[in-house]
């Protein structure tokens, strides 16, 4: 079976959790798409794809999501940016709840006009530069979080016409400019990591408990430090975290096994079935008995 290719266009959302605007309308033919995502709810997982012709950049706000690029993964924390290029197969496998991220495409293949009507010799200079990123996954920039901010706010306050054009490339191009700039920056020496550990931890074995106690102890942080730092990693404080775990874990299990839902309720460490019930409910708006019949109606549709 053939890969999934990313067309354009696609959808352009415009509601409290996805924005996406196509620049194209305001004749910035290299942008056919900037996005801003604030996920209430976590979402599926993206099937690996790349995008024709077209750069793509992430930058991370808040939480921690995975891409994966060539049979690795890249975990991005708040303040990263992760990159892949026109020809780079690509997948987001994590959309969890309290995502905040900007993200552009920038076409660098397919135009015949140069680089957001800059010189042939200044486009030509900025294509090679964003071509040869020394990094895939590096540090962002307030300079980068400021362009995201202000391409928005200029397209939501300005009236269509010469001058919102003319602002927004430039904008465009100091966004472009300050990401090759963070990727070419010598990188900082990594941080401690320890509550980074506890995420991963709590990702790879969601039914083991976790007591406050133990939490502190290894993060070597008090108690409101810790739950202001899984905030900032994760959108979401310790326990709530772990619940999402177990409940993206549960999803797993009732897709792929035929446990009965008592037993998958016991086996992640939920007091009883009924609570288990009431949670994946409120999470995804269906019993989990529901949710299975729905995945193996899709799972014999795609063989079928």
């Amino acid at each position: 079976m053939s890969k999934p290719v990313c067309t354009l266009p696609f959808s352009y959302d415009d509601t409290p959790e996805r924005r996406v605007l196509n620049l194209e309308e305001d004749a910035i033919a290299c942008v056919p798409a900037l996005g801003y995502s604030h996920y209430t709810r976590s979402r599926p997982s993206v099937s690996e794809h790349l995008h024709p012709g077209c750069l793509e950049l992430t930058l991370c706000m808040r939480g921690s999501l995975v891409f994966e690029c060539g049979q690795i993964s890249y975990r991005l924390l708040p303040g990263n940016v992760f990159v892949t290029q026109p020809d780079e197969w690509h997948r987001l496998s994590t959309n969890p709840k309290g995502l905040v991220m900007y993200w552009m495409f920038f076409r660098l293949e397919g135009g015949a006009r140069p680089l957001l009507h800059l010189p042939a010799t200044e486009s030509d200079a900025l294509k090679e530069s964003l071509r040869g990123l020394p990094r895939r996954l590096f540090p962002g920039s307030d300079r980068m979080r400021l362009a995201f901010q202000r391409l928005f706010r200029l397209r939501d306050e300005l009236s269509a016409g010469s001058f919102r054009t003319l602002s927004m490339r430039g904008t465009v191009l100091e966004l472009l400019l300050a990401l090759v700039e963070a990727a070419q920056a010598v990188p900082a020496c990594p941080e401690d990591g320890r509550v980074e550990r506890l995420i991963d931890a709590m990702r790879a074995h969601p039914e083991r408990d976790y007591p406050a106690d133990h939490l502190i102890r290894e993060a070597a942080l008090s108690e409101s430090r810790l739950n202001t730092r899984f905030k900032q990693l994760t959108g979401l404080p310790p326990y709530t975290f772990l619940l999402a775990c177990r409940l993206r874990a549960a999803q797993q299990r009732l897709r792929d096994s035929d446990e009965p839902v008592t037993a998958i309720a016991q086996a992640l460490g939920f007091s009883t079935s009924q609570h288990f019930a009431m949670q994946f409910k409120r999470e995804f708006g269906v019993t989990p008995s529901a949710w299975r019949c729905s995945a193996c109606a899709g799972a014999d549709a795609l063989q079928h």
